[in-house]
């Protein structure tokens, strides 16, 4: 480290100081699992900036017009948005026309399942895996979390700038994705699992079915130790094991609920 001049040190030391502030005023816990998470926007700046960016994906996406597909994901969305118990949401379902087999949300409850991925669903409760999955990142606040740690990332930068100089910003962009940015991620998805698992069970679909999708999907997307170090998505046989820990968990919302099993079937 080269030597500071002393304002230069006062400078650096009220940074760290704000900082720590700002990382102690922004902690919450994630629903259900009560994981810690850093937060600095609150839940009406989610409702209003996904309904904003919602109106510009589709502006931007085809929407499908397959009527069998349009009416599994509303019959479905609706199961999982009544498990998810969340009113101050308002939940919509959209299919988009896309040769990519994936599917997001964005905060406030807007879900979009890309047409590609109803070839891999064999019936309502695969199809219910994704949706809650999704469902799961809006009730998690997931997409606020990833900005509120960028927001930390950037600060972390200027100290680095600061206490290093410029030479330095890229060696920190490039660890600080490796060793946080990145498992953050992996780890929102892995809880997006398990709480896409348990509202589905209470929605009603049997749970085992997210065992056969994400076999299915996993094949689609074999990335490895070293890809998964790389990737926002944690490696398929990791997710696998752990949604075989929570199946007992969740057979037992199952249980309690409606008993749906598969729904109607695709084939």
């Amino acid at each position: 480290m080269r030597n500071l001049p002393a304002c230069a040190r006062r400078i650096c030391a009220g940074f760290v100081s704000a900082t720590a502030l700002l990382i102690l005023a922004g902690c919450v816990s994630a629903p259900y699992t009560g994981r810690t998470q850093l937060m600095f926007y609150d839940e009406n700046t989610d409702i209003t900036a996904g309904a904003e960016a919602w109106q510009q994906v589709k502006a931007q996406e085809k929407v499908s017009t397959n009527a069998t597909s349009n009416a599994a994901l509303q019959r479905v969305g609706r199961n999982i948005a009544a498990a998810a118990n969340k009113p101050s949401y308002d939940w919509e379902f959209v299919v988009f026309e896309s040769s990519e087999a994936n599917a997001f949300a964005l905060p406030g409850g807007k879900v979009a399942v890309y047409s590609s991925l109803f070839q891999l669903f064999d019936n309502d409760a695969e199809l219910a895996t994704v949706v809650g999955h999704e469902v799961a990142h809006a009730l998690a606040r997931h997409s606020m979390e990833r900005s509120s740690q960028s927001v930390l990332q950037a600060c972390g930068g200027v100290l680095v700038e600061l206490a290093l100089g410029q030479d330095w910003t890229p060696a920190y962009q490039t660890t600080s994705n490796l060793l946080a940015m990145l498992p953050y991620s992996r780890t929102q998805e892995l809880e997006a699992d398990y709480l896409g698992l348990l509202l589905m069970a209470r929605a009603g679909y049997d749970p085992r079915a997210a065992l056969t999708f994400w076999e299915k999907f996993s094949k689609l997307n074999q990335v490895g130790v070293v890809g998964e170090f790389l990737s926002t998505h944690p490696d398929g046989e990791k997710r696998l094991e752990q949604l075989r820990e929570a199946l007992a968990e969740a057979q037992t919302e199952y249980r309690k609920s409606k008993q749906l099993g598969t729904g109607q079937s695709y084939r």
